[in-house]
């Protein structure tokens, strides 16, 4: 009875849409307080993989659930959920060109440009789309 209630949202959630199958690591993502509530009330992950797919839940690629990839779906949501956010456990972004001070490419980029220089960039650019396109048409010819 138990079981019941709190699967059922587990279920719904897991039900394909006109949009597709939703990920499975989402949705217990989403739903590990549930998880973590069942296991208190002492069942096993065996046990609850069955429920799942008596009720006709399955992953994302349509497999039934096992006791194992539910334990490692549930494993990896409790990491989640105890980790700090990411932003707060990474250093500040460094890259190679910020040691030495800026780089002359991202200098350039700061100046103003002429409007001669944009229209030859922009006629390269022009020539590329329409060489790409010519040879993606003459592939089909082959």
């Amino acid at each position: 009875m138990i079981l019941d209630e709190l699967l059922t949202p587990i279920v719904a959630a897991l039900a394909a849409t006109e949009l597709g199958v939703p990920k499975t690591q989402m949705v217990i993502d989403q739903h590990i307080g549930s998880f973590e509530a069942i296991l208190e009330h002492g069942l096993t992950y065996k046990q609850i993989a069955e429920g799942l797919n008596v009720r006709g839940a399955r992953g994302r690629t349509g497999a039934e659930f096992t006791g194992q990839s539910l334990y490692n779906f549930i494993k990896r949501a409790k990491g989640k959920k105890d980790r700090p956010p990411g932003a707060a456990t990474r250093g500040p972004s460094v890259r190679p060109t910020d040691v030495g001070g800026p780089s002359p490419a991202s200098t350039a980029k700061n100046q103003p440009t002429s409007p001669e220089l944009e229209r030859f960039k922009h006629r390269i650019d022009q020539a590329r789309i329409h060489d790409a396109i010519d040879d993606l048409f003459r592939r089909g010819k082959r």
